[in-house]
């Protein structure tokens, strides 16, 4: 019933074994994937219950407009008018969700 670091932490702490004889805790889970180990996933309730999924990024994101770094340099000098910003913030998306709307328009 135990997990095994557990196991691994008590096998050094009776000194049954040294530090150079074990292997971490990390291989002993990898060994239970590759199935080199009489014991499956299953066995250990811990590692079922922890959520291991990585945190995928997108590579191919869809752009949705023109960034604002790409704007024309004039335009950076804020030197004429008309030239608006605009922010949008989103609630949860969904269809009644309300959305708040800055526009700015300024001049140095």
């Amino acid at each position: 019933g135990w997990s095994l670091d557990v196991c691994a932490n008590r096998s050094l702490a009776a000194g049954e074994f040294s530090h150079c004889q074990t292997v971490c805790t990390r291989t002993l889970y990898n060994y239970v994937d590759q199935g080199l180990m009489t014991i499956k996933n299953y066995d250990l309730p811990e590692k079922l219950k922890r959520n291991t999924k990585l945190h995928h990024v997108r590579q191919n994101r869809k752009k949705l407009g023109q960034s604002i770094e790409e704007r024309p340099k004039e335009i950076e000098q804020r030197s004429e008018f008309g030239h608006w910003e605009c922010d949008l913030v989103l609630g949860h998306k969904t269809k009644d969700d309300q959305v708040l709307l800055t526009l700015s328009e300024r001049m140095s």
